[in-house]
């Protein structure tokens, strides 16, 4: 028997939603939010590592592609005053140190924690003093300093050290550097993010249409990529989808809005946008050392900061290179394409760019060489 049924209403609400048809996005399979493992481990109580065990990402932490930090769970006989006071705790790293350094050269392994929490809170052990007996407890530990220089993270070399450091947030830096990591950090099961309106598939297609699907903050023209686009809640409430609370941003402007630090961007939807941005720009004036900080991706901002204090000319950003068929083959973050000098995230790119004759580093290179 033949069956007919019309679907008239599914299509006027796909078109509200901002589609063209049903066929490049929709698929019969669902998608499976289950929490890896591993994932959980680093979100609770963290993995003991050997640091021969942890990958370095461009100086960065890495356990099985998950950015991590790592921190030393026992604290001895001073357990007591560091819950009552975290500053006198252990410090966490969040980089390729010089303190790990040493630590790797004294075989100091077994001591460390892997974690990729975002709270700031870890849970620490030791022993009593006076009684000899085990203590657990959760203090909110610092940053190591020395991590922050080896990143210049947040220009931390060139600026208010003691203010970056008071203001480090292990939501922004893990924000900052996502586009490294193949694997984000995931809330634990059960976490949610806030209730939307049952309709705000349809009202936020609408309204990434009327825009033009094209961010309001930067202006980058995302019709041909449109899941890189978002409708944002300027007030925060999921529920208010009043017109003048809603505002289209692509994912790159999105994360960089108040209490969205757990948004995480991939690095190869980062290069796109770097890319449209580029092509789209109509203005042809010289860009500043702002304009730059905009559009390159969060992870190279150190670099940024370090080239910016030695006077070095303005980079450009998302400089497509291309095979001699005119096909583009990689994408360098940074470039100085007068002097083929770049900086690259991804590995792939850096060795393409070395083979067309660029001097290619990745990030923490180019803090070492600039």
């Amino acid at each position: 028997m033949r069956l007919t049924i019309d679907f008239s209403a599914l299509h006027a609400a796909v078109k509200k939603m901002g589609a063209d048809n049903l066929k490049p996005d929709f698929s019969l399979e669902q998608n499976s939010d289950a929490l890896d493992p591993i994932d959980i481990a680093l979100s609770g109580e963290g993995i003991e590592v050997e640091l021969k065990d942890v990958s370095i990402k461009s100086g960065l932490l890495s356990y099985q592609g998950r950015q991590i930090l790592l921190y030393i769970q026992d604290h001895g006989s001073r357990i007591r005053s560091v819950l009552e006071d975290p500053e006198k705790g252990n410090k966490y790293h969040v980089a390729d140190c010089r303190k790990l350094v040493e630590m790797r050269e004294k075989g100091r392994f077994e001591r460390y924690v892997a974690t990729n929490v975002l709270t700031g809170v870890f849970l620490i052990s030791g022993m009593d003093y006076y009684t000899g007996k085990e203590v657990k407890g959760e203090a909110a530990l610092k940053v190591c300093k020395y991590c922050l220089g080896h990143l210049n993270y947040q220009g931390y070399r060139q600026g208010n050290r003691s203010l970056i450091f008071s203001k480090f947030s292990i939501d922004d830096f893990f924000t900052a550097y996502c586009s490294f990591f193949p694997y984000m950090p995931r809330r634990k099961a059960g976490d949610k993010d806030g209730a939307y309106t049952d309709d705000w598939p349809i009202i936020s297609g609408q309204y990434k249409a009327d825009q033009g699907f094209r961010c309001e903050v930067c202006g980058v023209d995302l019709s041909s990529h449109k899941k890189l686009l978002h409708t944002h809640h300027k007030n925060g409430v999921k529920t208010d989808n009043q017109r003048s609370n809603l505002q289209a941003l692509c994912v790159d402007c999105h994360r960089k809005q108040p209490a969205h630090e757990k948004m995480f961007v991939r690095h190869e939807d980062m290069q796109v946008i770097s890319r449209l941005r580029r092509a789209q720009m109509q203005d042809r004036r010289r860009l500043t050392w702002s304009d730059i900080f905009e559009l390159a991706d969060t992870g190279v901002h150190g670099v940024l900061h370090l080239c910016r204090a030695n006077n070095m000319p303005v980079p450009m950003v998302g400089h497509a290179l291309q095979d001699p068929s005119g096909n583009v083959v990689a994408q360098l973050e940074l470039a100085w394409p007068v002097r083929k000098i770049g900086v690259a995230i991804s590995d792939s790119d850096l060795a393409i760019a070395r083979q067309q004759g660029w001097q290619a580093w990745s990030m923490i290179e180019a803090l070492e060489r600039f």
